[in-house]
């Protein structure tokens, strides 16, 4: 009971995956399909209520079928954004809640209690997209939502004229276990196996990022557009002689000395920043930042990584690449930062070479 507790208690918290999950999605290449995937579904949603529109047991009078053409254009709208627009959280959230409602509409149409239920069971698959791309509270939100409709849909099976109370609570389970179980216990099990996933990009000795996860981070920083305005800079940073440190004090103190460097480069980065542990004593950041705050910057960072109270003291050689220009034509991401990383990386080696506890700085 307890693990199962601990396991809720995790779900809870999750943050929301929108970004991230999009993001696992485009670095494998299957965003295209997921936007195509969901499009189509709206698509079909909006074809089968077309054709209940000639089903006896379909909307009955103007005002219902106004409600299902309504709920049909806006299937159609839905299916357009996706297929035509790279989605966004607040579209995201849009859909969510316009679904919510569209589902709730059309089984309000359909003039037969049976057909209202299997109505409902389509907030299974909404449930399903929270699941993957949102966070619990709007999940538990959804299916407060969904269980009402539900519940409403077979109501005049249990208390209608013809009433049949055995079969009316028998299908409303059926259709709440459907709606309910199946998106919790897959976002319960994305909680877990979502963990893993994250902390296979995080340094475990720093918290901060290590290779993997600046790589897979770095394409949402350097997407947009470059200007003298909104630059992208790349510091490298290595620690002077951190290697004679480990040798005469010991791993304990290296460790030490790795976790008071990563907390300095905390004091000048912003939140946006991606900072990374890429080696055993070389650090990396990406930021953008206007061109005109690199000086001042350049003292903040002299500054803040200055250790020569420390015990041991310790001292940093940092390169500094900065690239106010627009990626060439056919020239990728990934092309951009590495060029960025090598010149960073390169007047590093020339702070070190000249005695290390410098910053020296280029513009790409």
């Amino acid at each position: 009971m307890k693990g199962f507790v601990e396991v809720v208690m995790r779900w809870w918290q999750l943050p929301d995956q929108f970004h991230s999950f999009s993001r696992y999605l485009e670095d494998r290449g299957f965003l295209t399909s997921c936007r195509a995937l969901v499009g189509g579904t709206a698509l079909w949603m909006g074809l089968v209520l077309l054709s209940a529109r000639f089903s006896d047991v379909g909307p009955q009078g103007t005002f219902w079928r106004a409600v299902n053409l309504m709920v049909i254009v806006l299937c159609v709208g839905a299916a357009l954004i996706w297929w035509l627009f790279p989605p966004t959280p607040l579209w995201s959230y849009t859909f969510v809640v316009g679904s919510d409602v569209a589902i709730a509409a059309a089984a309000a149409t359909d003039s037969e209690p049976m057909g209202r239920l299997i109505a409902c069971v389509v907030f299974a698959s909404i449930g399903g997209y929270i699941a993957f791309f949102h966070n619990p509270k709007l999940q538990v939100g959804h299916l407060v939502f969904a269980s009402i409709v539900t519940v409403l849909s077979g109501w005049t099976l249990l208390f209608g004229p013809a009433a049949d109370v055995g079969l009316g609570l028998a299908k409303i389970a059926v259709v709440m276990a459907t709606i309910i179980v199946i998106p919790v216990v897959s976002q319960m099990v994305l909680a877990v196996l979502g963990s893993d996933a994250t902390t296979s990009d995080i340094d475990p000795l720093t918290g901060l990022l290590n290779r993997r996860g600046l790589s897979r981070r770095v394409k949402d920083l350097m997407g947009p557009p470059v200007t003298e305005a909104d630059a992208v800079l790349v510091v490298v940073i290595d620690l002077d002689r951190f290697k004679t440190i480990n040798d005469v004090y010991g791993h304990d103190v290296g460790d030490s000395t790795i976790l008071r460097t990563a907390l300095r480069i905390r004091l000048w980065t912003t939140k946006a920043a991606l900072t990374a542990r890429v080696g055993g004593d070389e650090f990396v950041v990406v930021e953008r930042v206007p061109v005109s705050v690199i000086a001042r910057l350049e003292g903040q960072i002299r500054s803040a990584m200055d250790g020569a109270t420390d015990d041991p003291p310790t001292s940093a050689s940092i390169g500094m690449a900065v690239r106010t220009a627009p990626r060439h034509p056919g020239e990728s991401v990934d092309e951009a930062f590495a060029e960025l990383f090598r010149v960073a990386d390169s007047v590093m080696y020339e702070a070190k070479r000249e005695g290390g506890n410098q910053v020296r700085a280029s513009l790409v």
